[in-house]
C-alpha cells in the first residue's frame, strides 16, 4: 500500500476501486494533500474523506453488503463524470494467461470503464493472487502500466506481464 501511494503526488487526481489492498493504499493516503479521489469504495471514501484538504466522489449505486463496493448503472453513470491522473485497481487473481482477473463481472465493467478514464492504470495485488483463479479478466495487461506486489511473480507470470508491457514493482 505504501509503494502505491509514494506513486501518488499532493494535488494529484486518483481513482481507487474496491478491495481489501485498496482501502489499504486509501490508508497510506492519508498523509496526501489536496487529493481528488474518485472511488466505489465505502473504505476508501471513509479514510480520505475530511484529510487535508482531499476531496472524495463516491459512486452511487447498490451497495455490497461483503465488501462496501458501489456497483451498477448508476455508479458506472457517476464514473464517465471523471477524468483522473492514476488508477489504483484490485485482483482477485493474476495468471500466465489472462493477467489481471475478477471473481464478479460488474466489478470488472467498473474497472474497464475507469480504464478508460485514467492517464495511467497500476494493479496493487499480494502475492496469494499469483496463479489464483478467477473467470473474468479486467483488460488486456497491456493498458496496465505497472503491477505494485509484495513479492516477486512466479517466472511463467512475470514474463507474460514484462511482455506485456506491465512494470513490476517489488514493494
Amino acid at each position: 500500500a505504501r509503494a502505491a501511494a509514494a506513486l501518488i503526488p499532493d494535488g494529484s487526481s486518483v481513482f481507487l476501486d474496491v478491495g481489501s489492498t485498496t482501502a489499504y493504499v486509501a490508508q497510506a493516503l492519508q498523509m496526501r494533500r489536496d487529493l481528488m479521489v474518485v472511488t466505489n469504495s465505502l473504505a476508501v471514501a471513509s479514510a480520505l474523506t475530511g484529510r487535508n484538504g482531499n476531496r472524495v466522489f463516491m459512486a452511487g449505486g447498490e451497495l455490497r453488503a461483503h465488501d462496501g463496493g458501489a456497483f451498477g448503472a448508476e455508479s458506472l453513470a457517476f464514473l464517465r463524470q471523471f477524468r483522473v491522473a492514476h488508477a489504483i485497481l484490485s485482483a482477485a487473481a493474476i495468471d500466465a494467461t489472462s493477467g489481471f482477473l475478477l471473481q464478479d463481472l460488474r466489478e470488472a465493467e467498473f474497472s474497464r470503464n475507469i480504464l478508460d478514464r485514467a492517464d495511467e492504470a497500476s494493479i496493487a495485488a499480494d502475492a496469494t493472487k499469483f496463479g489464483g483463479r478467477a473467470p473474468i479478466q479486467i483488460a488486456e495487461p497491456s493498458r496496465i502500466a505497472r503491477l505494485i506486489c509484495d513479492a516477486a511473480p512466479p517466472a511463467e507470470i512475470a514474463n507474460f506481464l514484462i511482455g506485456s508491457g506491465v512494470n513490476i514493482c517489488l514493494a
